[in-house]
């Protein structure tokens, strides 16, 4: 469920020059770590996304765009786009979709072509250690995009969709607020009693924590697997 929406069947592929700092998948730069990536795999990831209430395929790495790594996944994504049209698929790349996937490697190989044209959504860019963000919904650090890939081939420019969760860290202009703690020597004696010194009379140097907040935003979301039989309302 944190590789796309709904319940995903994800594969991890070996092999990546990427190298990115923080990455958590390290084991996989090599591209002989792992399990051999055959015909019995793919028919084992078939029959894993034959239930109905699977959304689809989930492929990251390593690089699946690494070029000995396209042409292994190519029979698979063909035959997942075969046997289940309606299911969507999903690539993780660290390389950029409009400079170095449909840019160059669209262009120049046959196989990343057919591949591309089986694919519905790519998250693009590297992982960037200094924009993670804990809560980010489908990626790891900000810079990474959401491609809608069959639109961008059809209209011959990159289709950029939003995750939904952009309004947690896009143009955030945070308000500040004061808080003052009293302490005791900041009482005074009136008459006899006890009086608390209001923070609005105050001077502002006496201010002794300034906290940034943030307007609290209420969001709904609504997450749905594809293939669900239930269709109504409550099929969250």
């Amino acid at each position: 469920i944190a590789n796309g929406p709904g319940v995903r069947v994800s594969i991890f592929v070996s092999g990546c020059n990427h190298h990115c700092k923080g990455c958590f998948n390290e084991e996989a730069w090599d591209f002989n770590y792992g399990k051999k990536f055959d015909e019995s795999t793919i028919d084992y990831i078939i029959d894993l996304l034959k239930p109905s209430y699977i959304a689809g395929l989930s492929i990251l790495g390593g690089e699946p765009l690494e070029l000995s790594n396209q042409q292994g996944l190519l029979p698979l994504v063909k035959k997942v786009k075969e046997l289940y049209p309606d299911k969507t698929i999903w690539c993780y790349t660290g390389y950029d979709f409009e400079r170095d996937v449909y840019g160059k490697m669209y262009k120049e190989y046959s196989y990343t072509k057919e591949l591309l044209e089986g694919i519905d959504i790519m998250v693009d860019g590297e992982f960037v250690e200094e924009k993670k963000l804990v809560d980010l919904k489908f990626r790891g650090s900000t810079n990474q995009k959401k491609i809608d890939v069959q639109a961008s081939l059809k209209q011959g420019s990159v289709v950029q969709l939003k995750f939904g969760d952009e309004s947690r860290y896009e143009d955030k202009k945070p308000k500040v607020i004061f808080i003052k703690d009293l302490k005791e020597n900041e009482k005074e004696e009136v008459a006899g009693e006890e009086v608390i010194i209001p923070v609005a009379e105050q001077e502002t140097d006496n201010i002794i924590s300034i906290v940034p907040a943030f307007e609290i935003m209420p969001t709904e979301e609504r997450i749905a697997a594809e293939g669900l039989e239930n269709k109504d309302d409550n099929n969250l």
